[in-house]
């Protein structure tokens, strides 16, 4: 028998009506509750960087908290508009009918978006393999230009002429910089470390061409150089530099990198070029963040600040 409602007689109380009202009310908690679960994982746990794990969680959480649901929506009905007390054996009929509906229809639903994450993953790694060979590609390019080559063969030749063993040591470093621009071809990610011998050999050209019109300072501490970033990174950075700035004795360009927070960070004071903001196209920058986009969910931040620009790289920790 049907109990009193808000002062309704029982026989005023439609039991079809009742049924109807339970059911869609469950099914709007069912929707809201499993988009929430959703949305919090969606922090926690992201489709993209680990499909497998976000896909058996979701469905563990959802049906635990679909099952959930569907014996609160019972028991509630049986306490308030039924004389009969909730049944252990219906509750257990319940669950296991509604197990039995659910696990099909999540299983789909999820493994459809486990099946997108996955299109939309190896789309990203080959538009990241293109972006790693165009990037490449126009390192190369930039630095087999004549102007290149000229102004460091020049430069060889002078010290040929006053210091034999100055241009063995620059002759050292320029094949350096070329053997490591062929060998990142074949790597995605290299250590900060390894990073940092080209940074070294490449620094070593601009500084016998720049002289005292250059300064660099790196302050990297010993954990941060077993990490990663895409191969040329810093090396791009430090280009840019040279490229878009002054660089004389009187104005001397001043490139500092350093790490913070797993964040490698390239500063230098601005002192553009007459020509520079015509010029640049922030192409480089746009690539740099496109591959660092592919490996790690830490954005590339860039700006200007006092006089300093500013870009940080996200460290990537690689078990």
């Amino acid at each position: 028998m049907l109990l009193h409602l808000r002062g309704l007689p029982a026989d005023r109380l439609n039991p079809s009506i009742l049924t109807v009202a339970d059911i869609l009310l469950t099914i709007s908690v069912l929707i809201v509750g499993n988009t929430l679960i959703g949305r919090i994982l969606d922090r926690l746990i992201s489709w993209k960087s680990k499909p497998v794990s976000r896909y058996i969680l979701q469905m563990i959480m959802g049906v635990v908290f679909s099952l959930a649901s569907l014996t609160v929506s019972y028991l509630f009905v049986k306490g308030n508009f039924t004389d009969s007390a909730p049944d252990h054996s219906q509750i257990i009929t319940l669950n296991l009918f509604g197990l039995a509906v659910l696990l099909p229809i999540f299983s789909i639903y999820f493994g459809i978006k486990f099946i997108r994450s996955w299109r939309k993953s190896e789309l990203e790694a080959e538009q990241l393999q293109r972006a790693n060979a165009k990037s490449q590609m126009m390192s190369l390019k930039n630095h087999l230009d004549p102007h290149f080559l000229f102004n460091n063969l020049n430069v060889l030749s002078s010290l040929m002429d006053t210091d034999i063993e100055g241009s063995k040591e620059f002759l050292g470093h320029f094949s350096e910089v070329y053997r490591t621009l062929l060998r990142s071809e074949t790597e995605d990610l290299v250590t900060v470390s390894e990073e940092l011998k080209l940074i070294d050999s490449y620094a070593h050209l601009l500084k016998i061409r720049f002289r005292e019109g250059l300064q660099l300072n790196i302050n990297v501490s010993e954990a941060d150089r077993e990490k990663c970033i895409p191969p040329l990174s810093l090396q791009m950075l430090i280009e840019n530099v040279v490229k878009h700035n002054i660089a004389t004795r009187s104005k001397p360009s001043k490139i500092e990198v350093t790490t913070k927070y797993d964040f490698l960070t390239v500063s230098n004071n601005i002192q553009l070029k007459p020509f520079d903001e015509k010029t640049k196209s922030g192409t480089g920058l746009n690539n740099l963040i496109a591959r660092f986009a592919h490996f790690t969910e830490k954005k590339v931040h860039i700006h200007e600040e006092r006089g300093q620009f500013h870009v940080h790289l996200p460290l990537i920790s690689v078990e």
